[in-house]
């Protein structure tokens, strides 16, 4: 690895991990920030405009980095989030902190579309597996990372530190941005206009299906909003088809992207389920410390990056198909163990390696798959829209999950069995799913 290749890396790992980081180092301090600043509204509002702000920005990258290079686009995300950062620490209001959250949530959605687009630029497979195995790790590690680095700002400084803590890290990944982000291969084809219709309709199309999620309020304007979203979805679609570039590229989706698309989105609900709840359940049910509990899920973000530098060797051996249902396998047979082991941490850890190999082969695959077997034309906006794809399952994802967390149903007595097994759920759908509608394709592509 030459001195170009480690400061991409570790200007991707800087990325991601501020990305990453925001939500466990910032939710240690909601008590704090609440009493400091006199919060009237609901305080979870710190998340809710930042995941808004990511989902925002997201599908837009692909149509900027068709505009100008790839360097200046990430300069821009990094310059965004550092600005909602210093704002965010600087706030004496609510409605400031806010405001500067949804800037910093802008900026962490360009880094996030972004890092599945670098490595695309810069690397080949198997070593393009290995970096995306990095980068991809970096979640779960900001999961023991965050409590730990929150807990001890918080021990010796106030909460405005949390934020400012990010202002060096975003410099020195300026830094490494400018003097390695220069790829041979990347183009730039500004001659199409802005398809401003697909556009309009693509957001409109995003805020009524988040809303019909997320909503807590009348269910009736949850299934209103979503009768909307599918209404638009489908105006969009035949709009798209009639424009020479559309924003939305809908012929690029054929049966094998589809099927990706969905795949990626599941997963990601199924995730935040395991990165999220999990701890949750083993401090308050189990009494164990938020370090400790970042030391239970660590396994994942292992096994994630371990997989990684061998998913070459083992794809090799077996097709597609089977590697998906390897894949959903590994997941479920970890669901069923922790369901079994569920007052024993140590027994979760060990079950928790086979959700990392699991996570770490879809999502992998679904990056390699979306980047490889797209028009060079519309690469960068595919990725864009599969980085959507993963963020709107996240955010989606904690609503769901969260709801079921909290659920009393007769039968079960600990409330992460609801999670474990909601994911058994969609594995057996995605079974399905993979079973009936893939069809292997020959060797058109083993990456």
């Amino acid at each position: 690895m030459n001195i170009k290749t480690l400061g991409i890396v570790i200007a991707l790992i800087l990325i991601m991990f501020m990305s990453a980081i925001e939500t466990s180092i910032v939710s240690l301090a909601l008590p704090t920030i609440r009493d400091d600043l006199n919060v009237t509204a609901s305080i979870s509002l710190i998340f809710a405009v930042y995941f808004i702000a990511i989902v925002i920005a997201n599908p837009i990258v692909g149509e900027l980095l068709d505009r100008t290079k790839i360097i200046y686009i990430t300069l821009l995300g990094l310059v965004l989030f550092t600005i909602g950062s210093l704002f965010s620490g600087m706030s004496s209001t609510f409605a400031i902190l806010i405001a500067s959250r949804f800037v910093q949530g802008l900026g962490a959605g360009i880094m996030m579309a972004l890092s599945q687009i670098v490595p695309k630029l810069a690397f080949k497979i198997p070593l393009r597996y290995k970096i995306m195995g990095i980068v991809g790790s970096v979640w779960g590690i900001s999961s023991i990372i965050g409590p730990v680095l929150g807990g001890g700002i918080l021990e010796f400084a106030t909460w405005h530190w949390l934020f400012f803590v990010n202002i060096p890290i975003a410099i020195v990944a300026m830094i490494l941005v400018i003097l390695t982000f220069h790829f041979e291969h990347e183009t730039t084809t500004a001659s199409h206009k802005l398809d401003i219709k697909g556009l309009m309709l693509f957001y409109i199309f995003i805020f009524f299906l988040m809303f019909a999620v997320m909503n807590e309020s009348y269910w009736y304007l949850n299934v209103l909003s979503f009768v909307i979203a599918i209404m638009m979805g489908i105006v969009l679609i035949k709009n798209e088809k009639g424009v020479s570039t559309p924003f939305f590229p809908v012929r690029e989706f054929n049966k094998t992207i589809i099927l990706v698309f969905i795949t990626d989105f599941l997963y990601a609900i199924m995730l935040m389920g395991y990165n999220l709840y999990m701890p949750i359940y083993l401090q308050e049910e189990l009494g164990l410390s938020p370090l400790q509990s970042g030391f239970v899920i660590f396994p994942i973000s292992f096994a994630w990056l371990v997989l990684n530098f061998t998913l070459d060797k083992i794809e090799a051996k077996m097709s597609r198909k089977g590697l998906y249902i390897f894949a959903f396998t590994l997941l479920m047979v970890c669901g069923i163990l922790i369901i079994a082991g569920t007052k024993t941490p140590v027994f979760m850890a060990f079950s928790l390696l086979l959700a990392g190999v699991s996570f770490g082969t879809v999502y992998t695959k679904d990056s390699v798959i979306t980047q490889e077997e797209t028009s060079p034309q519309n690469m960068k906006r595919m990725m864009s829209l599969y980085t959507l794809t993963k963020s709107l399952g996240n955010s989606i994802g904690s609503t769901i999950m969260g709801t079921v967390y909290g659920a009393s149903i007769t039968f079960i007595n600990l409330p992460i069995h609801n999670v474990i097994l909601l994911s058994i759920v969609i594995l057996i759908i995605l079974f399905v799913l993979w079973n009936t509608l893939y069809k292997q394709q020959g060797n058109t592509l083993k990456s």
